[in-house]
This record gives C-alpha cells, structure tokens and sequence, in this order.
C-alpha cells in the first residue's frame, strides 16, 4: 500500500491549481511542507521515478516535468521558459496549433530575448524527453514591442504569442540576415488572422516593410490560376 505522504501529495496534484510545470524542488516542497517527520530525500526521489514511469509526470529535462495528473493535456511547450531561460513559445509552432498551416510539426519553436549587453542565449536545437525545442533570438526591444494583449495569449498559462504575434515574429526573422528561417509559407490562412491587432503589431515592431514585402508575396502566390483551381477544388496545394 502506497504510504500516506504519497497519497496526500497526488491528489495536491491532481487539483488543476497546481502548476502545470513542476520541478523536483517544488515537488519535494509539495512533500514536506508541513510535516514534522518528512521521508527521507531517497524516497521522494523513488517516489518521482514512479510517477514518470506511470505517465502521471511526463520528464521533459532533468529535474523539469509536465504535470499530467494535473493537467492532462498540457503541452511540452509549457516548459520552455524551463529549457531555456526567457524562451517564449512563438512561430510556426503557434500557428500550426491555431489550425493556420498545412505544415505540421512536432518543435516547439520560440524567441528569446537578445541584448548586446547580456550574456549570449543558447539558440538552435534543444531534444529533451518530451519534444524538440527550437530557439531563435530577437533583440529585446522587439521582444516587448506592442501591447499586451496583442502580444500574449492569455488562454495559456505560460509565455506564448498569440497567433498574430507569433506571425509577426516570424515576419522579422524570415526576413533577417543574421536568422536562418525562411518567412512564414505563403499557403498560410492569413486572412484567418485578427487584422486590426496584427497591423497594430507591424507597426508597434517598425517591420513596414518586411511586412507588405511578404503580403506582395502572398497576393501574388493567390493570384496564380494553379492555386485557384486547387482551392475551387478543396486540393490542399
């Protein structure tokens, strides 16, 4: 029979005020808080073994882990800020999710705020347990450009664009010289996308330009007869 300080903890973690992210401390804090005589840091340790061989956590790196018990349909993004200091879940990865391209993908990709002043990030590829996480600098006056509201989505409880925000970022640094993603496909469903707040973003980000040079792109690749026919067809192109 499981010991009573297990039993206790899970149903904590079973109620969905419990974070969807837990490190090791706060799940050792989850243990002991309260009791005067605590299992010993051997047993805890066991204890969280078995909860990620039960699939109750999911281990995304050492120490980090989805809290499925929790939250049974949280996601690896939830733990990039986790993976990467300052990540925040942007790009393809949120308009594949938000149903606006045909590209799927498994990354989870995200921006990190840059400064000449601070430490270099660790961008590129990272392969944890739970999902690849990809991460590309922008410079942090970028990161923070517009208001809240159009920057986050607030539907998640952890740093993540919405999906204009996310297209915007991916606008900037498809057009970039020192990034190496190509702009956001031209078979995206950019009419889907809430057009007030994206314009609102283009200007709050100063990428004018950028921009209407892909929208020119985009009008251009909708035009062509191949497309049209495909799209009167219900072909995906």
């Amino acid at each position: 029979m499981s010991a009573e300080w297990k039993l206790q903890t899970e149903r904590r973690l079973l109620e969905g005020l419990t974070p969807e992210v837990l490190r090791t401390s706060d799940l050792n804090m989850m243990v002991c808080c309260g009791r005067g005589n605590p299992p010993s840091p051997a047993s805890i340790a066991r204890w969280q073994k078995e909860l990620v061989i039960s699939g109750k956590l999911k281990e995304v790196i050492k120490g980090v882990y989805l809290n499925r018990l929790g939250h049974r349909n949280v996601g690896a993004g939830a733990a990039a800020h986790h993976v990467r200091s300052g990540a925040i879940v942007s790009l393809s990865c949120v308009l594949e999710e938000a149903g606006l391209t045909n590209n799927f993908g498994d990354t989870i990709t995200c921006v990190i705020p840059t400064h000449p002043s601070w430490p270099s990030p660790q961008i590129g590829d990272r392969k944890t347990a739970a999902g690849t996480f990809r991460f590309f600098g922008m410079p942090a006056g970028l990161v923070d450009a517009g208001e809240l509201d159009d920057n986050s989505d607030p539907k998640f409880q952890y740093p993540r664009r919405t999906p204009e925000r996310a297209f915007a970022d991916w606008v900037y640094l498809g057009a970039s010289p020192r990034s190496r993603l190509n702009p956001p496909p031209l078979d995206i469903s950019f009419h889907e996308l809430d057009q007030a707040r994206l314009g609102r973003l283009v200007q709050a980000m100063e990428i004018q330009g950028q921009f209407h040079s892909w929208v020119e792109r985009y009008n251009a690749y909708q035009s062509d007869e191949d497309v049209q026919a495909n799209a009167a067809t219900g072909l995906v192109f």
